[in-house]
């Protein structure tokens, strides 16, 4: 029988999925703009405005110079916010997005906490 997993916090979740962000797969997010506006409309129409929101201030850092000049390694504010939007965009989650009501929940928590630890993601996106 093998052994369960250890369970992890959400920061450590975070940090371990922004070290295996490359500066070129962050560019390469780009090409998931509609897919990621997709998901925006929709979590906005299901009442997951903080999501939205976030998932919009996420697409302007992807669009944004700092995104165009990056190189690896990336600082830690722009590889966790590709963790983030690479997050929001499989198809397979911690709860799925099927499920009403719960299904963004966890889209949510990990969008709003990468905003949290890295507030500069906000003000560059304004």
């Amino acid at each position: 029988m093998k052994a369960p997993e250890q369970a992890v916090s959400i920061d450590e979740y975070i940090r371990a999925q922004s070290r295996s962000i490359t500066a070129d797969e962050l560019r390469g997010l780009r090409k998931f703009a509609p897919a990621l506006e997709t998901k925006r409309s929709g979590a906005a129409a299901q009442g997951h405005g903080d999501l939205a929101q976030g998932i919009a201030a996420l697409a302007e850092v992807l669009g944004s110079n700092a995104v165009t000049g990056a190189s690896d390694p990336l600082p830690g504010d722009l590889a966790e916010a590709g963790a983030a939007l690479r997050y929001v965009l499989k198809g397979i989650d911690i709860i799925p997005d099927s499920v009403p009501g719960l299904g963004l929940a966890d889209d949510e928590w990990i969008v709003a906490r990468v905003l949290q630890r890295n507030p500069s993601l906000r003000a560059a996106a304004r």
